[in-house]
């Protein structure tokens, strides 16, 4: 058969609809994938800041418990008076607040020196020396909810170490005893970003603090 070169023959390709149906799929492919992205990002950022927050209120919790744990640190050895539930760590009632003595070193000469902490306008402060207040956490990253501090104390009886009866019945105020003391520290904190969205939820942390210089309180008859 002779093949017919009059004919012309009909072209291979895509039409102008095809290129223009395949444009709008892969813009709207690229258009999915970055939306996943911004998400990812997004997500990512949150992360990175709940773990900044969270690292933070650890370490304030961990610098106060270690300092706490001085408390009576370097002071002389003399007992406390029975009606002093505490003679170097005062608690007010709130429990948002704690301020203690220890010295730097130790011997009958040590002078104690006033140390504490506070929350104020969602600042922790810690203060050296009386009245010498200074902020502790970051106000530009966390805003802190809550510092609160709960005590536990164990008393250990000393009556059988005094030559005399320390009882009501020998006219004694009090026997002295051993105070041991414990206090639970629990922080909470918002972050604090350009993006409300970003800020992510409160973050906790707790720690106890054992106050290692046990108090005596009281003392023997005379």
């Amino acid at each position: 058969m002779t093949p017919n070169h009059g004919v012309p023959q009909r072209g291979r390709g895509f039409t102008l609809v095809e290129l223009m149906v395949g444009m709008v799929i892969g813009l709207a492919v690229v258009v999915l994938a970055l939306g996943l992205l911004g998400v990812q990002l997004h997500d990512t950022r949150r992360q990175l800041v709940d773990l900044r927050l969270t690292h933070d209120l650890q370490t304030i919790a961990e610098l106060i418990a270690r300092d706490l744990a001085r408390a009576g640190h370097g002071m002389p050895a003399a007992a406390a008076a029975a009606s002093s539930p505490d003679p170097v760590i005062a608690l007010p009632p709130d429990g948002n607040s704690v301020s203690f003595d220890y010295a730097a070193t130790a011997g009958p000469e040590a002078t104690a020196s006033r140390f504490g902490y506070r929350l104020r306008r969602g600042v922790i402060e810690m203060a050296f020396g009386d009245g010498n207040w200074q902020a502790l956490s970051d106000a530009s990253s966390m805003r802190v909810t809550r510092l609160e501090f709960v005590p536990d104390s164990r008393r250990v009886d000393l009556q059988e170490f005094c030559s005399r009866r320390c009882d009501a019945a020998s006219g004694a105020s009090a026997c002295p005893y051993q105070l041991q003391r414990r206090v639970r520290i629990r922080l909470q904190a918002q972050a604090i970003t350009g993006n409300a969205a970003d800020s992510g939820a409160p973050r906790e942390a707790e720690i106890d603090a054992r106050v290692r210089n046990d108090a005596v309180v009281g003392g023997c008859p005379a």
